[in-house]
């Protein structure tokens, strides 16, 4: 199924704690399909900047669930 990237955000929600050192930074994603429908899920920030996806982008996800265009 293939999305549009509609918001790309920091993710800044770690609970009580702090990101613990060597985790990746993560992004928030919200995706929209082609019949509208919203979806919000995790992706590591720098492998959306190694494949350039930005808002806007046409999306999908690869056999690891990441999002690739």
């Amino acid at each position: 199924m293939n999305y549009r990237v509609v918001r790309i955000e920091e993710d800044v929600e770690f609970g009580c704690e702090e990101r613990k050192e060597g985790d990746p930074v993560m992004a928030v994603v919200r995706l929209e399909d082609e019949d509208g429908d919203v979806k919000i899920v995790r992706q590591r920030d720098q492998m959306l900047y190694d494949r350039d996806i930005n808002e806007g982008d046409r999306v999908w996800f690869d056999e690891r669930q990441e999002l690739v265009k």
